[in-house]
């Protein structure tokens, strides 16, 4: 329960009387055992917005308060009966200053504080309320209000010069502090530059490299494709000369003779599955292969692959072969047998890898214009960090259960190809020991490479190299994106205006002028709507467009890369629930992005209700108040509705390994963000809070 007690107060009616409640600020917080940086805070913002109360409405209050709960804080509130404020979100977010100056000591005074609000009436007043919480080395003893009221009895005020010559003490310590760190920046900013000459020529070598590699994959290419056919006939010939023998029509057999024929069979359709894969991705990379569209029914689809994979299952086998066959999807106009490739590739690998339980098939729509197939498994599972390596030619994970199954690790790739040649998407959500789900998202209609589809989104590309916005073109070939490419800023502005893109790729700097002031732009126009995908090389640069993109992607030079860039970009809002005490401005200014749907709470018991009645896609919690976070998880654990959430806790001050411990054994994830600048700290956050809420698919 919070107790808020009166420590002292007092009236504002002129100059000195703002300086005497600086001093008595300064001197409360020295009693409270605020460190002397964090008393030169607490006064000069008291200082500065009794000033305010003095010259805009020529009189006020100034009050000091304790308030006691999980942790105690000294509140400052002081009010007014002026003529208020008329255009305060302005001056809040910085876009406002009078010739007086209006606003810039409410901007300091809220960041010197933990905890800061405002209400301004026109016509009737202003109240502002500040905060910073004690320091918990501070005894208790000396945060009783009687004891305070002795001490500030007993204490004598020095006279006003003095404190103005202090006032300016301090100001010649922030100035020295502030050389320093120019200082500082000034080495770093050599550092830097120094750094970024090696990086360009980093960059040099490595085009070299990729020119290398891409004439070698050009031979890779030929040499498998002029292979595979070479293989091909010695090993039907196999095949068919070890059919003939099993037959008997070359005579009788023994037993003995009879296994080893079957298992010089059995080995050349392996080995013939193998050559056919090795020359599909020969063709696909020589550009080689056709897609051929045809009207198909989902249920057709779905039944021919059944009549395929019954004979895979035995009888007396553990594991169940299911099919959902959902009524009113609509009928399909794609390349059905390629289709039906990618989707028996998926359930072969889930048989092989599901020792009991089920394997599931069927096919959902997740969004208008596709349909989506599925395999869900109660296999295996894969681990997080091996569910893009899987997608890697020749790739096996290592395991037991991999080590009794015989393939080539060319399945998984070759699906990937094909169904970015339907233009559609593969995702996978897996967990160790629980299963996966691998699902492909085509489109209803195809649409050949070159066509623009009537209802296919504009991407903008704000780059200048023609050669990468060339290649996210030809990536995007056969998709529902189209490709529009802007090298300045004001093509960029016109492109905007002229296409209405559905997204927008950016790199930090077109033609020597940043991009952020542009995508800033977008970001505050909500009736604009447009995804903003950051993609930049450099971790410095991530951070110039934290808080500007939805994603941010350091690699874009494949086309899943960017098709998942995208995907995660356009995704609908996901909601989340903050539960917070003191720094709830702070972490709403973080997560406020178009991608969260943010829900707020004080504390747990009211967090548990707002859980239970909207129902958020995961949590957080504030750790600045200890043991807060702890009690609000331990509230959401015992709810069953709410049980199940993740929850991710955010600690701008050090944990101690206790309750970091307690935290972590509840299942919550603890981001880490006292050291950090606040971009930064953004960045983290956010993308910690996308792995948290599970997989993006």
């Amino acid at each position: 329960m919070i107790r808020t007690l009166p420590l002292s107060s007092l009236e504002l009616g002129s100059e000195r009387d703002v300086v005497t409640a600086r001093q008595r600020a300064r001197h409360l917080a020295a009693l409270l055992g605020f460190p002397n940086q964090d008393q030169v805070r607490i006064a000069t913002a008291t200082s500065e917005i009794c000033r305010n109360a003095v010259r805009y409405a020529g009189s006020g209050r100034c009050e000091f308060l304790l308030e006691e709960g999980s942790g105690a804080c000294l509140v400052i509130r002081t009010v007014d009966k002026g003529p208020g404020i008329r255009n305060l979100e302005e001056v809040l977010g910085g876009r406002y200053q009078s010739s007086t100056g209006m606003g810039l000591g409410i901007i300091g005074s809220r960041r010197l504080m933990d905890r800061f609000s405002i209400e301004s009436t026109p016509g009737q007043g202003t109240q502002v309320v500040f905060a910073k919480e004690v320091p918990a080395a501070t005894p208790s003893s000396a945060r009783k209000p009687a004891w305070i009221a002795e001490q500030l009895a007993r204490m004598k005020l020095p006279p006003v010069e003095e404190e103005v010559r202090e006032t300016g003490h301090d100001l010649l310590r922030a100035i020295t502090e502030l050389r320093a760190r120019n200082q500082e920046l000034e080495q770093i900013r050599g550092e830097l530059e120094e750094t970024n000459r090696g990086v360009v020529a980093l960059y040099a070598e490595l085009d070299q490299k990729a020119e290398s590699l891409r004439k070698a994959t050009e031979l890779k290419s030929r040499f498998l494709s002029n292979m595979s056919h070479e293989f091909r006939t010695p090993l039907n010939s196999i095949q068919s000369l070890a059919r003939i023998l099993l037959d008997g029509s070359e005579g009788a057999i023994s037993d003995g003779q009879r296994k080893a024929l079957g298992l010089i069979r059995r080995s050349a359709v392996d080995l013939t599955e193998m050559v056919n894969d090795l020359l599909d991705l020969a063709k696909i990379e020589a550009g080689k292969i056709v897609v051929r569209p045809s009207e198909t029914e989902v249920p057709h689809l779905l039944g021919s692959l059944r009549a395929v994979l019954r004979p895979l299952v035995q009888q007396d086998s553990p594991v169940q072969l299911v099919f959902d066959v959902p009524a009113g999807l609509p009928e399909l106009f794609t390349d059905e047998s390629k289709l039906t490739q990618i989707v028996r590739n998926f359930a072969s690998n889930a048989l092989k890898f599901t020792e009991r339980g089920e394997v599931r098939v069927g096919a959902r729509c997740d969004a208008p214009g596709t349909v989506t197939f599925y395999v869900k498994d109660t296999g295996i599972g894969i681990a997080r960090e091996d569910q893009q390596r899987i997608f890697e030619e020749f790739t096996q994970i290592e395991g037991s259960h991999q080590k009794k199954i015989k393939g080539t690790g060319l399945g998984l790739p070759l699906s990937r190809r094909l169904a970015e040649m339907l233009g559609g998407e593969i995702t996978v959500e897996s967990e160790l020991g629980r299963g996966s789900t691998f699902s492909v998202r085509v489109p209803v209609r195809y649409t050949p490479a070159g066509e623009a589809s009537p209802g296919s989104a504009v991407v903008l590309a704000m780059v200048e190299d023609a050669e990468l916005a060339a290649q996210w073109d030809r990536f995007l070939e056969g998709s529902r994106y189209r490709l529009v490419s802007a090298r300045t800023l004001e093509e960029a502005r016109e492109a905007i205006a002229r296409e209405r893109p559905a997204a927008v790729i950016a790199v930090p700097q077109l033609d020597g002028a940043p991009t952020r002031p542009l995508l800033a732009e977008l970001r505050k126009d909500p009736a604009r709507e447009i995804a903003v995908i950051g993609h930049c090389r450099v971790p410095h640069d991530a951070q110039l467009l934290t808080l500007t993109a939805d994603v941010v992607a350091e690699r874009l030079d494949e086309r899943h890369q960017l098709l998942e860039a995208l995907a995660r970009a356009l995704l609908p809002p996901r909601r989340v629930l903050l539960i917070a005490q003191d720094s709830r401005d702070e972490l709403r200014a973080q997560l406020s992005e178009p991608r969260f749907e943010v829900l707020e709470a004080r504390d747990g018991a009211e967090g548990v209700r707002r859980a239970r009645e909207e129902r958020p896609r995961s949590v957080v919690l504030d750790a600045t108040t200890p043991g807060f976070a702890e009690e609000a998880l331990e509230l959401l654990r015992q709810d069953p509705e709410t049980r199940g959430l993740p929850v991710l806790v955010r600690a701008a001050r050090e944990l101690l390994p206790e309750e970091r411990r307690r935290l972590q054994a509840g299942g919550a994830r603890v981001v880490a963000v006292q050291a950090m600048l606040r971009d930064e700290a953004t960045r983290i956050l956010r993308a910690a809070l996308w792995e948290t809420g599970g997989t993006l698919a």
